[in-house]
């Protein structure tokens, strides 16, 4: 049967919650996938692997289908940004296999291959799940609360920076007081977003696990962070790896926090995005 797949966008960390935490945002990778004599694949827009690239939508469905398959990819989501593309086309990619080959999807399955073979578990929850996710230490994803309060203003810059070049700049030790700075930040991370509470939310801005050590990347981020914080916004962090930044605003700083981030960006995009409650569709 032909089936077709959809996993949304996602901005992991959020700032203090590296690696653990994540939310799925309104854009979307979609996957058809069709029983054929061969494998193939084809792109229907821009956002495609560079030549020699790996294309985790076929790795993904060779993963969970024996039989081949021809697919059909049409994302949403730029790649490089810091928005879950990886983990969202591998998610879609290995949901539209099993729907195609067996009638149903195993949601629990598609995440543990993609957790474990797209490296972000965080990314990888919120693509297959949707909403605000995070992750224990065992590797099981747990479905957190977001006030309704908070809307979601993204800056999607024009360049890319690649997750493995972001990633080589982390050190391996990290001092306690650094440690525990980073774990009230995100205690207060996580009860901001689900209260409400402003106030709460502001004490969670700055990073210093993996944001500091990649300041020198993107120096740009850190600007749009102050800005979108002076025009109202409670929260703003990279997303992911970057070079995107999320901000969470009221209603009534929306566009002020959105007016901020395009006139300290420079080239590129800002976006007003929902949060996608649902995560394969």
């Amino acid at each position: 049967m032909t089936a077709t797949v959809s996993a949304p966008a996602s901005s992991g960390n959020i700032g203090p919650g590296f690696d653990i935490l994540a939310l799925a945002l309104d854009l979307r990778c979609t996957v058809t996938a069709t029983p054929s004599s061969e494998w193939s694949v084809t792109h229907a827009n821009g956002f495609r692997p560079v030549d020699g690239q790996e294309d985790l939508t076929v790795t993904a469905a060779q993963a969970m289908s024996a039989d081949p398959l021809a697919l059909a990819v049409s994302t949403e989501i730029p790649l490089g940004k810091g928005l879950g593309s990886s983990s969202a086309a591998a998610a879609a990619g290995a949901a539209a296999a099993l729907k195609a080959t067996t009638g149903s999807i195993d949601a629990d399955r598609v995440f543990e291959y993609v957790a474990e073979n797209e490296g972000h578990p965080d990314n990888a929850a919120a693509a297959v799940f949707g909403g605000l996710v995070g992750v224990t230490p065992d590797g099981v994803p747990v479905q957190l609360p977001l006030a309704l309060r908070w809307r979601i203003v993204v800056a999607i810059p024009d360049y890319q920076l690649p997750t493995a070049e972001a990633r080589s700049v982390l050190g391996d030790s990290i001092p306690r007081a650094t440690v525990v700075s980073s774990l009230a930040r995100f205690m207060a991370l996580l009860e901001g977003l689900r209260t409400g509470d402003e106030a709460i939310l502001s004490a969670a801005v700055g990073d210093q696990l993996h944001e500091a050590p990649r300041a020198g990347l993107n120096p740009r981020a850190g600007e749009m962070i102050e800005a979108a914080r002076r025009a109202g916004a409670a929260h703003a962090a990279w997303s992911g790896a970057g070079p995107s930044v999320i901000s969470f605003a009221d209603t009534a700083n929306v566009s002020k926090v959105a007016d901020a981030l395009r006139s300290t960006m420079g080239v590129g995009e800002v976006r007003v995005m929902d949060v996608s409650e649902d995560g394969l569709r």
